[in-house]
């Protein structure tokens, strides 16, 4: 049996557990994301929110979507892996289906996601319905959310889903929440492997006034006793089916029956990969009396596997979304694990690494932070979960591709039915093949202006390679953007309020989706214009601005500036290689004749061309 000492549901203890590896795939094919939950106690306008990043650099970010249907009896739905793109099988379709934009639906349901991977044994990736697992992770969450309409129902017609089509993935934590109730839920789901169908879970609530994140670590330990469905449940033989394959010794209700450590136990790379993302989030916002940072650094590092960090924390300040914004974007900043300063960030301190997550050097391994704000994401968001409003204006998304910390973010409505083209991805969910065939441009290797996806990635690769003197042109153009969507947001809520309070639902409907096209249209119009600017200003490593009185170029051109930091590691490292001697006084040179005169001469660096 694990540790008994008594615990808490809302305060995870420490539990001693034996070290199992991740999974690879956990860094391969499956989608290395984080969450961060946010319920109505702990959010600045009452509203629950939701914030995702969705990491790969496999995957094209555009928005899928599926419109609101009737389907007729012996209907089918095909199901394509999110991850690997083929086709896993085919479910009869629901009678009715909501609409589905992003991760969100016209009901104010969204749904996010983070691997956990789990217990290689039980992981079903790969398998189809010739192994009786049809659904995959992403599918699960698409499918959910054309048949519920609150975080609670998604929770049941996931485990009925899976339950009667199988789970085809690895472990997985989802977040849930919706607008008609304002609950905020975090379940943890794994599949039972060749053993059987249907998947083993726990789900729960998030308590008010709390806020939960989860990056790629199961964190849910004990749970027991599940009793009450307004704050836990749990699939019926999540303790049982342990217990029978001896991955659990101890009695069906027994309190220290932890769920992480059983089917998903920390590991170095859970810990410093993983959970360290959370660990830098609740040190962000977290009230100290809810969460003691330094006495958690160890398990950030790697270096104290049991010293588990609580599963809900209390912010010291209500959020906002812009807070959510930037802690879906953080880099650890101003914390041990922060890669500013070392040789590694260059000389504009960039907080990203090329090589990988490990490297290896005379023998050792070596790591590289997984920063929260990665720059192979391939889309994210923030939902706010709006109470008081029309279901189709409830779930309200806050869309960006790419990089979470330089796209610029779109609010698309649940109750949208279309994007922008340059955000369109149909519903392919990114296949390279599908968005073919709907005549949607770009991919991961087909590049093109028309793809949001592309333009942010312009953009952030701008930031990449000029950190320090292009992140505030990014960060000024985003905040100004934001305030202009944000501005027409109003003028569209006011309108689709209008409209529904009239009984114009066709009309209301009409109004959020044409404010959705309207906003991709002008982030892509705007970063396609940033991109350019920032080419321009900073081509060739130059720093270039305006100057009219210049009458070739009517610009001025300047070398960047380094800081003392950097140039006291290059001196460091290199001795007085780039050392320039003192200049030799008149007469002093070898065999200079005694006519030569003292007059000076141009300076080289003044030469146009030479230094700029």
């Amino acid at each position: 049996a694990l540790d008994r000492r008594p615990t808490d549901r809302n305060r995870q203890l420490p539990v001693v557990m034996s070290i199992r590896l991740l999974l690879p795939l956990l860094f391969g094919t499956a989608r290395a994301c984080s969450n961060i939950i946010v319920t109505g106690g702990a959010s600045a306008d009452g509203n629950p929110m939701v914030g995702y990043n969705a990491d790969s650099a496999a995957l094209h970010g555009a928005v899928s979507h599926w419109p609101h249907g009737h389907h007729a009896k012996g209907a089918v739905r095909e199901v394509f892996s999110w991850d690997l793109g083929i086709k896993l099988g085919e479910i009869p379709e629901a009678a009715e289906t909501y609409n589905v934009i992003g991760n969100a639906n016209c009901q104010g349901l969204v749904i996010g996601e983070t691997t956990l991977g789990g217990l290689a044994e039980l992981s079903n990736v790969g398998k189809d319905w010739r192994n009786g697992t049809i659904l995959d992770y992403g599918q699960l969450i698409y499918i959910t959310l054309q048949r519920a309409a609150t975080a609670r129902e998604a929770i049941k017609v996931m485990h009925a889903l899976t339950a009667a089509y199988g789970y085809a993935s690895d472990m997985e934590g989802f977040s849930l929440s919706d607008a008609t109730t304002g609950e905020a839920w975090y379940m943890e789901l794994i599949g039972k492997g060749g053993v059987e169908k249907g998947a083993l879970w726990v789900a729960l609530r998030v308590p008010e006034g709390h806020i939960m994140a989860h990056a790629n670590q199961a964190r849910i330990t004990r749970f027991l006793p599940c009793d009450d469905e307004k704050a836990c449940l749990m699939a019926p033989d999540v303790v049982s089916f342990a217990i029978a394959h001896g991955y659990f010794h101890g009695e069906a209700d027994d309190p220290s029956f932890s769920f992480s450590d059983v089917y998903d136990p920390v590991t170095f790379e859970g810990a410093r990969f993983c959970e360290a993302r959370v660990w830098s989030v609740f040190s962000a916002v977290a009230d100290p009396a809810s969460f003691d940072a330094a006495a958690h650094l160890d398990y950030a590092q790697g270096r104290n596997l049991t010293n588990r960090m609580p599963l809900f924390v209390k912010p010291k300040a209500k959020l906002t979304r812009a807070q959510v914004h930037s802690l879906l974007s953080l880099h650890y900043e101003d914390s041990w694990l922060s890669p500013y300063a070392d040789v590694g960030a260059g000389a504009e301190h960039s907080p990203y690494r090329w090589n990988g997550l490990t490297w290896e050097y005379e023998g050792k391994t070596y790591v590289n932070e997984r920063v929260v704000g990665t720059q192979y994401t391939a889309w994210h968001w923030v939902a706010q979960l709006r109470r008081g409003v029309p279901k189709p204006m409830g779930a309200l998304q806050w869309w960006g591709a790419d990089d979470h910390t330089w796209a610029p973010k779109i609010p698309l409505h649940g109750g949208a039915s279309a994007v922008h083209s340059s955000y369109d991805d149909a519903d392919c969910t990114a296949r390279a093949a599908c968005r073919r065939a709907h005549g949607l441009q770009g991919n991961v290797r087909e590049f093109s202006l028309h793809s949001a996806w592309w333009l942010a990635n312009l953009v952030a690769d701008q930031v990449y390679a000029k950190a320090d003197r292009a992140a505030p042109l990014v960060r000024k153009a985003r905040a100004e953007l934001d305030a202009a969507l944000t501005a027409a947001l109003v003028d569209a809520d006011d309108k689709a309020a209008r409209a529904f309070a009239a009984g114009d639902a066709k009309g209301a409907l009409a109004t959020l989706t044409d404010h959705a096209v309207a906003a991709g249209a002008a982030a892509t119009a705007r970063w396609t214009a940033l991109w350019q600017e920032l080419l321009v200003s900073f081509i060739d490593g130059r720093v270039t601005a305006a100057n009219p009185k210049e009458p070739v170029c009517e610009c001025t051109k300047e070398s960047a500036t380094f800081s003392e930091a950097w140039k006291a590691k290059v001196v460091a490292d290199t001795g007085d290689h780039y050392l320039q001697p003192p200049a030799p006084p008149p007469g002093a040179l070898a065999g200079q004749p005694t006519w030569f005169h003292a007059k000076p001469t141009r300076s080289k660096l003044s030469i146009p061309g030479v230094a700029h």
